[in-house]
């Protein structure tokens, strides 16, 4: 019986101010709860560049927060309680005296209340109350900067106000290059322990984690037995009749990649427009294209014509990318190469993936068309989301719907398969772990632990807690776009196919086949199983071919439907910044152009012949700090076409 190694993180402590260390310490279990005597402790910050081997019996480490350092003197701390009722506080560094404003609104953009004062170096403390539950943004700003934290605040409070409560202690003074460990909130941390199980040395690891406050981490040594179920091997795969599908498309950031003047080199083609790119890649063996689309409806600009990529003041690299505009263009361009095109509707104002829900939003003015249907009006005009009830979502997400397949419908494309969400493994239309709803509190206070350890212990409060929301909001949109397609008589509804899409990353194939059963015995049967697979990628499985076999071949048994891979992708060279913990080499596979050609020629020959329906190399034309699984290398913004893009046409037809 093979050993999967898996860690939970148990909170120790909340960031109660803006502190000056960070603590972690650091101990083990086995899967019967009882201690583990840990041997040695690997920490390392990718982020800052440092690494830390602890040794029993010490295995702590202090480190020194310089978030407000780095941020140019001004750091908000995280507010304590959080989630709250009523009142809570909240801390704030200023390096230098001057004016400090504070600001706090609502998801949707209302001003809830401000506080404006001159203040002195160094740290000091605010008390917030706030009038109606709901989620909420801080921001402060200082001396041309700004910072910000989410709040979320659970009951009435009397009336919004700020109140400044005094100085706390001076702004701390040093050199951040002599300190031994430093460390920024949200830094990117690799945490491996290594212990004696049963005789042997085993390794717990969480990689690519974003610190975020003192903690007590257990490395939790699970046995699991969820990749030696040999007779899985043993089923034949599901056959489908249909032709194997390449998604080889215009990523989501393709659109804006051209109006910045980029262009793309394949042999002796090149590409100054989105029509020439998708050509392209027709050209290549690609038989589909692909596009995503959030609630948000219109790209936003700056004042001096740039693009505004902020959401609720704060840095978002998705603001811009995935517009209800851009889709629609997006799907135009399909309808002119008369390619297939599969849309995936996440129902997220901006993004939504296996780390959070996102919830959408129907700002009147961008959905007249919506608010002009009474009962979308009653549900809408006057409350948040957050306070609907199911039933009124569900509604609300029908005629959403509809609207969506109607809009994309007319532009004359053709779709064969919808995709409804994107890493839908924890929730899907602002409905999901952590994030408030009128129905379920245990769900709206899950901690970020459950999206670890639920696939591993908690596959029941999934069920209770989660997918059995899931199941009804997704079914409520395919039933608006199956109602769309009265509008197109000449439309044959019945031969649509609908999807929805988990990650592998924080599943086991045990449960991503238990994902969709559920989906399907509770109203939402899909005729193909969505999944994203990233071999370099963090995951639950230190063997990432076998974590892919066993999953396509359950979900084939026990799901009776192909698989597509959704979202693949394999660097050729060394990851780096947010996705510096995407380095994972798969064995046999360099990270380098050959390498990340092969192991998608081999994916591809091997799925053909087991349960398969295809596969999407995941933006395989954007730079940003993605460029290593990119198949273009980039210079002064001209993509030349890396190896895997070279030979694409003889990887994917041989």
């Amino acid at each position: 019986m093979k050993r999967i190694i898996t860690l939970s993180l148990l909170a120790l402590l909340c960031l109660q101010g803006v502190a000056q260390e960070v603590s972690l310490a650091f101990t083990g279990r086995d899967a019967d709860n009882r201690y583990v005597e840990l041997n040695r402790v690997t920490v390392i910050n990718h982020s800052k560049g440092w690494n830390e081997t602890l040794f029993w019996p010490d295995t702590t480490l202090t480190m020194q927060d310089v978030t407000a350092e780095e941020n140019g003197g001004l750091l908000l701390s995280q507010n304590n309680p959080n989630p709250f009722k009523g009142s809570t506080n909240v801390r704030l560094a200023v390096k230098e005296a001057g004016e400090v404003t504070v600001t706090i609104a609502n998801m949707n953009g209302r001003v809830a209340t401000t506080f404006a004062s001159t203040l002195q170096s160094g740290i000091h403390q605010y008390r917030v109350n706030l009038a109606q539950r709901g989620t909420y943004l801080m921001t402060a700003g200082w001396n041309g900067k700004i910072s910000s934290v989410k709040m979320i605040c659970e009951g009435e409070g009397g009336t919004d106000r700020v109140d400044y409560q005094g100085f706390i202690e001076p702004f701390p003074m040093r050199d951040n290059a002599l300190l031994d460990h430093p460390f920024c909130i949200g830094d990117k941390m690799e945490y491996t322990g290594y212990a004696f199980v049963e005789g042997t040395e085993k390794a717990a690891q969480l990689q690519d984690h974003a610190q975020e406050a003192s903690q007590m981490v257990t490395l939790q040594f699970a046995n699991n037995d969820e990749y030696d179920d040999d007779d899985d091997d043993d089923d034949a795969p599901v056959v489908t009749v249909d032709d194997f599908r390449v998604a080889l498309s215009l990523s989501p950031f393709s659109l804006n990649q051209f109006k910045d003047g980029y262009t793309f080199v394949v042999g002796d083609q090149t590409a100054t427009t989105p029509e020439e790119l998708q050509s392209i890649y027709r050209d290549l063996g690609s038989t589909e294209m692909y596009v995503r689309l959030a609630t948000k409806r219109h790209i936003t600009y700056n004042a001096d014509g740039t693009l505004d990529n902020t959401t609720d003041g704060q840095p978002d690299e998705n603001a811009n990318v995935h517009t209800f505009d851009q889709v629609i263009r997006t799907c135009r361009i399909a309808a002119q190469l008369d390619i297939p095109i599969n849309p995936e509707v996440m129902c997220a104002y901006i993004y939504m993936d296996m780390d959070g829900t996102q919830a959408p939003r129907f700002y009147e003015e961008d959905y007249p068309e919506l608010y002009a249907k009474p009962e979308f009006y009653n549900i809408m005009h006057d409350k948040k989301w957050e306070e609907l009830s199911l039933d009124e979502i569900c509604k609300v997400l029908e005629m959403y719907g509809e609207f969506v397949a109607d809009s994309i419908l007319a532009t004359g494309c053709t779709v064969n398969d919808w995709n409804l969400g994107n890493e839908a493994n924890f929730g899907f239309a602002g409905i999901g772990i952590g994030t408030p709803n009128s129905f379920d509190q245990k769900l709206a206070k899950a901690g970020q632990m459950k999206r670890y350890m639920s696939s591993l212990f908690g596959l029941r409060w999934l069920k209770e807690h989660v997918w059995k929301y899931e199941a009804q909001t997704l079914a409520a949109v395919k039933r608006g776009i199956l109602n769309a397609y009265r509008h197109y008589p000449e439309l044959d509804a019945s031969k649509v196919k609908f999807s929805t899409h988990i990650a592998t990353v924080t599943s086991t194939p045990r449960a991503t086949a238990a994902f969709f059963t559920y989906m399907a015995e509770h109203g939402y049967a899909v005729e193909t199983a969505g999944i994203s697979y990233y071999p370099s990628a963090p995951a639950m499985s230190f063997n990432k071919k076998a974590m892919l076999t066993k999953t396509v071949t359950r979900i084939n048994k026990k799901c009776g439907v192909p698989v597509f891979i959704g979202e693949f992708s394999y660097p050729s060279q060394e990851m780096v910044g947010p996705f510096a913990g995407w380095n994972k080499q798969l064995k046999g596979y360099e990270k380098d152009q050959q390498g990340q050609a092969d192991i998608y020629k081999d994916v591809i020959e091997w799925g053909k012949d087991h349960g398969l329906a295809g596969i999407r190399y995941w933006a395989p034309d954007y730079e940003g700090e993605w460029y290593p699984m990119s198949m273009f290398e980039f210079s002064d913004k001209v993509g030349t076409a890396k190896t895997i893009l070279k030979n694409h046409k003889e990887i994917v037809e041989d």
